[in-house]
């Protein structure tokens, strides 16, 4: 009957533009708020159990989503698209049909002359000749496609001493004076990335020492295999600054507003639980979509920001109903988690629909990258609002005694325009305030004996409360 006067009172005072709609589905939710409360009490044990294994399977596969990135915006086959990039997706399509071992991701190595000469020469040969053997004994076999270079189309026993033009313009680049060559890479080859990675630069280290003379040449390793690698590294780099920087900022101002330790414990358990399962839900997209490096920074920033923001509008309204002074009007501890997860959740799943459904908006658009961003956001903050409204009430209804004494009412005193009326001076208006304070017994309440001016009753043992404006000479005067 309370939490229904309750939901009275506020469409009472709801603004006529709101609508009726809106009015019945938040007084639909008053009225289930307390079966809800009920509900999360009584299988308190199946909600942390979930939420743990979200987390855990979300941290488990942390690596599989790193490692899953890429920077191709592919598009949805299927899906209306521009004339220009039909055409080069057909294009694209038609190349890896005819040459598939070619189709995949390539490592690109740049060999320069320094004093800017012609750089084809016998030994850049014998470099081309060191790749093709150490690309054919890497193990394991097939993540090494082969090699490509100019002198697989071209001979310096030819009758030409320099190679035909068309030639020139595949691998020679900066006036003739550096040659490209190309390692073809197993498309499944990411999974083995770091192992890669050292393999081809340790090939290009061996192969540099055929290199050597008098003429010096520069090697630079490049092209996807760098490329992938280095987005890994940013990839890592960006989550870490958004942990290490704008979590403890978010939770230095949540412990200033709630001023209480005891329940920073809440938003630390809901920001880590809604992080992790924004993992599991970002590898579950990257097994359909192509996962772009901007997906997964993006989706902890927007996962990190509602998780707070929720947790705020729960624990704000949560703070005032307990700090409500003593009176007629103060609600009980079971009241205020009724009141907090009646208001609060309600705008917390407002928000969170609203949003979510924004962020499928993206979904319109014919790139892979775009539809991965709004399918993973919008499905992060279904969790993290899911997160608050089942882990915060559960928490707060299994241990009322826990959190219950985390707020006391402020003792009441004169507010600060009264204080400062007719433009007292601060002296008179802190006089003021101290004698408006409540006056404490002179006597203990157990046994009757004078207070005595300590914290303990000489009779009784019993605690007493501390003595104010200034009645410590008259307790030892009684005494």
């Amino acid at each position: 009957p309370w939490l229904a006067q309750l939901a009275v009172d506020k469409l009472a005072h709801a603004p006529a533009m709101g609508g009726l709609k809106g009015q019945a589905t938040f007084e639909s939710w008053v009225n289930f708020t307390p079966t809800w409360v009920a509900l999360m009490h009584r299988f308190r044990h199946v909600v942390f159990t979930f939420w743990v294994m979200v987390s855990l399977l979300g941290v488990y596969h942390a690596e599989t989503v790193v490692s899953s990135i890429t920077s191709d915006l592919a598009t949805i086959p299927g899906r209306w698209q521009p004339a220009y990039m039909r055409d080069s997706l057909q294009a694209a399509d038609a190349l890896k049909h005819k040459f598939p071992s070619l189709a995949g991701e390539k490592a690109i190595i740049r060999v320069r002359r320094v004093d800017g000469e012609f750089v084809l020469s016998d030994k850049t040969h014998a470099f081309c000749k060191s790749l093709d053997a150490s690309v054919a004994s890497f193990l394991p076999e097939g993540l090494l496609l082969g090699v490509d270079s100019i002198y697989n189309y071209w001979k310096p026993t030819w009758v030409s001493n320099k190679p035909p033009q068309f030639v020139k313009e595949l691998f020679l680049t900066e006036g003739d004076s550096a040659m490209l060559v190309v390692i073809y890479l197993n498309y499944s080859y990411p999974e083995h990335l770091d192992h890669v990675v050292t393999g081809v630069g340790d090939m290009v280290t061996n192969a540099q020492l055929e290199l050597a003379g008098p003429v010096a040449y520069s090697v630079f390793l490049g092209g996807d295999l760098t490329m992938r690698q280095d987005m890994l590294i940013a990839v890592q780099s960006d989550a870490a600054f958004v942990h290490t920087l704008t979590l403890p900022i978010a939770t230095a101002l949540l412990a200033l507003y709630f001023r209480s330790l005891r329940i920073m414990l809440i938003p630390l358990l809901t920001i880590t639980l809604s992080l992790s399962a924004s993992l599991l839900i970002t590898y579950g997209a990257s097994r359909l979509l192509p996962l772009h490096y901007l997906v997964p920074v993006l989706l902890l920033c927007v996962t990190l920001a509602t998780s707070v923001d929720y947790c705020l509008f729960f624990l704000a309204r949560l703070k005032d109903e307990m700090q409500k002074p003593d009176g007629p009007d103060k609600p009980t501890y079971h009241q205020a988690v009724l009141a907090s997860t009646a208001n609060g959740g309600y705008a917390i799943m407002t928000s969170g629909i609203g949003l979510a459904i924004g962020f499928l908006g993206l979904c319109l658009f014919p790139i892979d990258a775009v539809v991965s961003t709004g399918v993973s956001s919008a499905a992060s903050i279904v969790a993290t609002v899911a997160i608050n409204l089942t882990i915060i009430p559960c928490v707060l209804a299994s241990y009322p005694d826990f959190w219950s004494s985390a707020w006391t009412a402020p003792p009441p005193s004169l507010s600060r325009y009264e204080q400062l009326s007719d433009f007292a001076p601060p002296k008179a208006a802190r006089a003021v305030s101290k004698a408006a304070r409540p006056v404490v017994p002179l006597y203990c309440s157990s046994c009757g004996a004078p207070h005595g001016g300590s914290k303990f009753c000489t009779n009784c043992g019993a605690k007493l409360p501390p003595l104010t404006n200034g009645v410590a000479a008259a307790a030892d005067a009684a005494a």
